[in-house]
C-alpha cells in the first residue's frame, strides 16, 4: 500500500540538515491531503473512475463541477498517490481502488467521514481540556448520542478497521477446536465474531454492547449469512449479566478507556462469565515495545486520541497483564500485528 507525501532521501537529508522543521512541513501537507481526499469521496471522484481513464473534463462532467477547479484537485491527488494520470487522463492509483472505492471489500472511505465529522471535530473542541483536566467534559460516545446517525458512521469505520485486520488476526489466532460459545464484549459491528464463526463451524458467538452500538449489527450478520450463529446481546457490562459457559471472550478496544480498577472489575465479570481453561483476547495499540517508528506514531496517536475522547490512553503488555492476572487468568502472552503496526493481542487462560 502506497503511502502519500513520502520525501525521497535526498529531501529528506536536504530538510534535516537545513534544520526547516522538516516534520511540520509534512504534518501540514498531509493535512491538506486529507482535506482534499475528503472532498474528492464527497464530489465521487474516485466512483468516477471506476469504470476506468478519464480526462479532467470528464471527470468535472461525471462530478458536476467547475473543470479548472477539478483539475487542480486531480492534480493535487496524482502527487499525494490517489490518482495515476497518463497524458491527459487520470485513473485510479492501487491505493484508491483497494481502500477507498465502494466496491472494494477493504473499503476505508468511513474512516474519512468519521476522522473529519467526529473525531477531529471532537478533538479540536476538547483536546486542550482534556490535556489541562485529564479528561474531556463529555466522552465521544456521549457526544455521539447528541448527533444523530453518528453511531452508525462510527460501527462502519470500526466494520472497516476489522476487515482490515481481519486477514493477519485469523492467521496469528487460532480459536480452540473445542470451543463452542464466544462472547464479544463491547462488540458492536459484530464482524470478529462473524469471522471466529466462519473459521470454527462448531462455535457461535454473543456481540454484547450497547443497543445505540448495535445498530448495523443486523445487517451485518444477514449479508454475512451467519443468522443463528451470531446474535445480539443489548446491555451495559457495568450493569448487566453477561451470560455464562463461555469458551471463548474478545475485548477488543475496550481497556483503553478505563482505569486500571475499572479494567480489573471488568475482567473479573467476563472470567466469572467463562468456563474453565476459557480464553481470553484483548486487542489494543500497546504502548511498549513498538516494533518500528510507524507503530510507534500510531500508539502515541491513539493515546492523545483515547484522553480527548474518553479520558483513555494507550496501555502496555505488562499493565494488562497484571490486570489479567488478578482476575482469574493465567499465562498472559502477546502476539504483535505487523500488516498495522502498532496493534496487539494479548490471550491468557482463565484459571481453574
Amino acid at each position: 500500500m502506497p503511502v502519500p507525501i513520502v520525501p525521497n532521501i535526498i529531501e529528506r537529508l536536504f530538510l534535516l540538515r537545513m534544520n526547516k522543521g522538516p516534520g511540520l512541513f509534512l504534518d501540514i501537507f498531509g493535512a491538506g491531503a486529507f482535506q482534499a481526499v475528503r472532498v474528492a469521496l464527497k464530489l465521487g471522484v474516485f466512483e468516477s473512475l471506476s469504470g476506468g481513464p478519464l480526462t479532467a473534463a470528464g471527470i468535472a462532467r461525471e462530478i458536476n463541477a467547475n473543470e479548472r477547479g477539478t483539475r487542480i484537485l486531480l492534480e493535487g491527488l496524482e502527487s499525494f498517490g490517489y490518482l495515476k494520470k497518463l497524458g491527459d487522463q487520470y485513473s485510479n492509483s492501487s491505493l484508491t481502488v483497494k481502500w477507498l472505492l465502494a466496491s472494494s471489500s477493504t473499503n476505508l472511505a468511513d474512516i474519512i467521514d468519521l476522522g473529519e465529522n467526529h473525531i477531529l471535530e471532537f478533538s479540536r473542541m476538547y483536546l486542550e481540556e482534556s490535556i489541562r483536566r485529564g479528561k474531556p467534559p463529555m466522552t465521544i460516545y456521549e457526544w455521539f448520542d447528541q448527533k444523530p446517525g453518528s453511531w452508525r458512521v462510527f460501527q462502519l469505520y470500526s466494520a472497516a478497521v476489522a476487515r482490515m485486520v481481519g486477514d493477519e488476526l485469523l492467521t496469528k489466532l487460532k480459536i480452540p477446536k473445542d470451543a463452542r460459545r464466544l462472547i464479544d464484549v463491547g462488540g458492536g459491528h459484530g464482524l470478529y465474531s462473524i469471522m471466529f464463526c466462519r473459521q470454527n463451524p462448531l462455535l457461535s458467538a454473543s456481540v454484547f454492547d450497547l443497543p445505540q452500538a448495535l445498530t448495523m449489527t443486523d445487517e451485518l450478520i444477514s449479508v454475512e449469512k451467519m443468522n443463528g450463529r451470531v446474535s445480539l446481546k443489548p446491555g451495559n457490562f457495568w450493569i448487566d449479566d453477561l451470560g455464562d459457559n463461555y469458551d471463548v471472550a474478545l475485548m477488543f478496544n475496550i481497556l483503553h478507556a478505563y482505569s486500571p480498577e475499572k479494567n480489573i472489575e471488568l475482567l473479573r465479570k467476563v472470567s466469572r462469565s467463562m468456563n474453565s481453561r476459557g480464553l481470553i483476547v484483548v486487542m489494543e495499540q500497546l504502548a511498549d515495545k513498538t516494533v518500528s517508528q510507524l507503530a510507534k506514531v500510531g500508539t502515541r496517536f491513539f493515546g492523545l486520541a483515547y484522553l480527548a475522547a474518553l479520558g483513555g490512553q494507550t496501555r502496555t503488555f505488562d499493565e494488562i497483564s497484571e490486570w489479567l492476572l488478578k482476575s482469574g487468568f493465567s499465562n498472559p502472552r502477546r502476539i504483535n500485528f505487523r500488516r498495522t503496526p502498532g496493534n496487539s493481542l494479548v490471550l491468557a487462560t482463565k484459571a481453574n
